[in-house]
């Protein structure tokens, strides 16, 4: 709804009225009166031609505006302005749970050609559908089925938990998949690095080798031919460091694995995320586990990521436990995560 008011200044006529009023001989009276009048009634006149003047553009902003086959009862206006209601509150959800801004537009726009929008909860169904359809199926680990080691390797940023993770999987392959298992670190740029997989490895009966150059991979990897799984721990790179970056592309041309894992923190921001897809977007195919899940309440991190880098979704952990707090993603879990409080 607009409103337009105009009005003469009171102070104006005031003074006019004065003036008017003032006597003066007969010459005076007779002349400036009419002047007055003649000015005041062309300012009327402007001023109404300037109100019929907004009026219609109003009326032309109003036709570009209003759909054609909209009626202007009011009921169709409630039913508008429900409907706008519904798209905000999921589209603030989003929002909420750090969803890229671009990325929630688009959802709201998908959901918006499947659902009733004056319905919240069709919506509602209709936005899971559409998040469901974006993250898509997980995919953990595929075990080669022809006598030949699966060889896994784990990239990723510094301190998002890659060697915990990678201990978790072993445990779990272990006892679920009753798996052969072995270890090689070729991180050894941090000496805790490597005692925190050796004591992993001595936990669970690991047998685990230590990696000073990139060559020693490929004859590591060979001495463990025996084995069903080789998990390979690395370097953790920062996404700014070109040099590791150079050394984890020979590390992956020289081990030929099977399986690459991108491990990434939940709790990574936004535009953190968007940069470290960008850098390590050498790795023609990998998969990805998301660490930290523990210690944010919100999910938007995995959503974006998964659109930023299009590569399928793998693992979770949510704990330090050892085998215990690590899981195949549940998209139906995360899916309702972002969806969010529709009450």
């Amino acid at each position: 709804m607009m409103e337009v008011m105009a009005a003469i200044d009171d102070d104006s006529a005031k003074s006019s009225r004065k003036e008017l009023a003032r006597p003066d001989n007969s010459l005076v009276n007779d002349v400036i009166p009419k002047n007055m009048l003649s000015q005041k009634e062309e300012k009327i006149t402007q001023l109404e031609n300037k109100v019929t003047k907004i009026e219609t553009l109003l009326d032309r902003i109003l036709d570009i505006i209003k759909p054609e086959n909209k009626s202007a009862d009011v009921a169709k206006s409630d039913e508008t302005a429900q409907l706008s209601q519904v798209f905000q509150l999921l589209y603030n959800n989003l929002l909420k749970n750090e969803v890229d801004q671009d990325i929630a537009q688009k959802i709201i726009e998908k959901v918006a050609e499947k659902s009733d929008a004056r319905n919240i909860n069709d919506a509602s169904v209709a936005m899971l559908s559409v998040i469901s359809s974006i993250l898509g199926k997980a995919e953990p680990i595929n075990f080669r089925q022809d006598g030949k080691p699966t060889v896994i390797l784990f990239v990723g940023p510094t301190g998002v938990g890659k060697t915990t993770t990678l201990a978790k999987l072993a445990a779990s392959f272990m006892l679920t998949n009753n798996k052969n298992v072995g270890f090689i670190t070729a991180d050894t740029y941090r000496i805790a690095a490597v005692d925190q997989l050796k004591t992993y490895a001595e936990i669970l009966g690991i047998p685990i080798s230590i990696a000073y150059s990139v060559e020693e991979i490929s004859s590591q990897i060979e001495n463990y031919s025996d084995k069903d799984v080789i998990l390979i721990d690395t370097a953790g790179c920062s996404y700014r460091d070109k040099q590791k970056f150079e050394e984890l592309q020979k590390i992956i041309e020289v081990c030929n694995a099977d399986e690459v894992f991108l491990v990434l923190s939940a709790t990574v921001s936004s535009k953190n995320c968007r940069d470290i897809i960008k850098n390590y977007g050498f790795i023609p195919n990998y998969r990805l586990i998301f660490t930290k899940l523990d210690e944010t309440p919100v999910y938007g991190s995995i959503l974006n990521t998964k659109c930023y880098s299009d590569k399928p979704l793998a693992y979770i952990t949510n704990g330090q436990n050892v085998p215990d707090d690590i899981e195949v993603v549940n998209t139906d879990k995360i899916s309702k995560n972002l969806l969010g409080s529709i009450t």
